[in-house]
């Protein structure tokens, strides 16, 4: 997997490869088929004619990459930042790509392919914590009217695992407390639960769609993909499990392939990628997208500048 300001490699997927064609468009402000190849030392001088490829030399590679940056048009539905030319040929910024969908991907984009372990702070803010906001709106918006959420991660500052677990059991009233079983020391990290979502009721009873969720930036999370599971995380630290199990959702900046969607699914559970958060992001709070935008400005620049 590729990180910026690196290119992908002769063996790069065509998810990595679309990845790589809208940081370009984006630094650009538009490129094309035959720049990119350029871009990335693959173009022969006798494979173009005036600059500008035929349509039948364009290698296998480079159209699985356009068919996949024509999937994510349609899957973040009004919130793609870029646009495919009249031809097939070019990729574009869609309008001025400031609309707060633009912004957001084009976050999720650079906490995909920056290095996270060492590039995740950009204007005094940690871009993984940031994530954790996002995903947490982008639940609450699927599942719709009156959910609430809460953000469980180590993005709540200052408070103990026990101190997080009975605040969630007061907001959930379920649960009835943090109960330590095994009678081992627990950590921020316990169990993977990073975001909860919830669709209460007007009695207040118990029994009801809770799910748990972890997030992910960058690239290397396969091996994380059934580190969170609900039943034993509540059977762990909750005094009296949930009526009803909670789901479990995973979240990722990737932009997922179709090709082993199902596979990644399966293990991960609800499945949120770039292009799905984008889809259900139509409102997100003034400050969360402030500091998203400064963020993304912020990291853009000093790789417009490497």
């Amino acid at each position: 997997m590729f990180k910026l300001p690196g290119t992908p490699s002769s063996r790069a997927s065509a998810h990595e490869l679309a990845d790589y064609a809208e940081w370009v468009c984006w630094r650009d402000n538009g490129t094309s088929k035959t720049a990119l190849l350029q871009d990335l030392g693959r173009l022969d001088e006798n494979e173009y004619s005036g600059g500008v490829l035929e349509e039948e030399e364009t290698p296998k590679f480079l159209e699985e990459a356009f068919v996949e940056i024509e999937g994510r048009r349609i899957a973040c539905r009004d919130g793609y930042p870029f646009a495919l030319g009249v031809t097939g040929n070019t990729l574009l910024m869609e309008g001025k790509g400031e609309g707060h969908k633009h912004i957001i991907y084009k976050y999720m984009l650079l906490a995909t392919r920056l290095n996270m372990t060492r590039n995740r702070r950009h204007a005094d803010l940690d871009g993984t914590l940031l994530f954790e906001e996002l995903a947490a709106e982008a639940a609450k918006s699927y599942f719709g009217a009156r959910t609430e959420k809460m953000i469980f991660g180590t993005s709540v500052q200052g408070s103990s695992f026990p101190a997080k677990i009975n605040a969630l059991c007061i907001r959930l009233q379920e649960g009835d407390g943090f109960v330590n079983r095994d009678e081992i020391q627990p950590d921020e990290q316990d169990g993977g639960l990073d975001v909860v979502v919830w669709k209460p009721f007007a009695d207040k009873m118990p029994g009801k769609l809770i799910a748990f969720g972890q997030c992910k930036t960058g690239t290397h999370y396969r091996h994380t993909l059934t580190y969170l599971q609900p039943d034993s995380f509540c059977g762990n630290w909750l005094s009296t499990p949930p009526t009803v199990p909670p789901v479990r959702m995973f979240f990722v900046t990737e932009a997922l392939p179709r090709y082993n969607w199902n596979r990644t699914a399966r293990k991960a559970g609800l499945l949120f990628d770039r292009c799905r958060i984008v889809d259900y992001l139509d409102d997100v709070s003034e400050e969360t997208l402030a500091k998203v935008a400064a963020w993304t400005t912020t990291a853009a620049s000093i790789l417009f500048d490497a």
